[in-house]
């Protein structure tokens, strides 16, 4: 009896741990709310993020829709500048959205003449699907974002940009075939990988400690999810990259380890730029001096002159 009741014990907590971190609305509302507010809002950067937020929201937005290649319905907001000289393809983070955690970058392309498609996820808000991919099944969304983008818009260059797992989007998106008009990735304070990061939740902030339980909750997720923590990692991506890279992260991290953009950018096979706020809080590294970090992007990519975009 003892050892079917912990058998019986052991599958509820893989099932709670699964929706916990990839479920899109089974897990206890109170306890997201709690994590993510602890995690992503400070009291000092609520103020600086509340009026990038203002101003994106003041915009005409054009909202847009398409389909996964598994059929789910995807959602974005396309801003567009008037004298454009790129599109910025742009993507939250886990349990993010696109206000919450690219306003502020949105706002600081739009001053560089860039259009802005901020995309909701899988499984975040208006977008379809009942789990998150940790950028394993993103990438896929990446690249119908991408087709979307090639059919209905002109022909500027197209800039991929990832906050944290949706830095893991555009990283592994990478790894494929990305069509010509794409020029560069910004990836901030991204990750290793999926397994990597479920193990840190687990430890961290569910105190479970046991390899043997992070893979049972693998276990559950490939029959549930359709896919496998361990499937691919911003790290087999990049070795395949053929488009400049600008890694971003902050050292104050304590969510994302910083060192996994450290290892994500020694593994990059193409032309890359490394760029550490220090002390900056998770997604907080353009807020941290959004001057210097949009120099050393703009430079990178030769938005103010040059010819890398041509």
């Amino acid at each position: 009896m003892g050892k079917k009741k912990a058998l019986w014990g052991n599958k509820m907590l893989a099932h709670l741990y699964l929706n916990f971190a990839a479920g899109r609305c089974a897990q206890p509302l109170w306890r997201v709310h709690k994590l993510l507010k602890a995690l992503r809002k400070g009291p000092r950067v609520r103020k600086a993020e509340r009026e990038p937020f203002r101003w994106l929201k003041s915009r005409k937005l054009k909202r847009v829709e398409i389909k996964s290649r598994e059929g789910l319905r995807l959602t974005g907001h396309l801003l567009t500048h008037p004298e454009a000289e790129r599109i910025v393809l742009m993507f939250h983070g886990w349990r993010g959205s696109w206000g919450e955690d690219c306003a502020a970058l949105a706002k600081g392309l739009y001053e560089e003449k860039s259009s802005v498609l901020l995309v909701n996820q899988r499984a975040h808000k208006r977008s379809g699907g009942a789990y998150i991919g940790f950028g394993v099944l993103e990438r896929y969304d990446c690249l119908e974002w991408l087709k979307y983008l090639e059919e209905n818009t002109c022909e500027l260059p197209i800039y991929l940009l990832g906050v944290s797992m949706g830095a893991a989007t555009v990283l592994m998106a990478s790894g494929m075939d990305l069509p010509e008009r794409v020029k560069g990735i910004i990836a901030d304070c991204g990750f290793t990988s999926p397994y990597e990061m479920v193990c840190i939740f687990a430890e961290k902030y569910l105190k479970i400690k046991e390899k043997s339980m992070v893979e049972a909750v693998n276990d559950l997720c490939r029959k549930r999810a359709g896919y496998d923590f361990k499937e691919y990692s911003t790290l087999e991506a990049v070795k395949k990259c053929r488009v400049p890279v600008f890694f971003a992260h902050g050292t104050g991290d304590d969510f994302v380890p910083w060192e996994m953009t450290m290892r994500n950018y020694e593994a990059c096979a193409s032309d890359k730029k490394l760029f550490l706020a220090e002390g900056a809080a998770h997604t907080k590294s353009y807020l941290s001096d959004s001057g210097k970090y949009m120099n050393a992007a703009a430079g990178f990519f030769h938005w103010r002159g040059g010819s890398r975009a041509l």
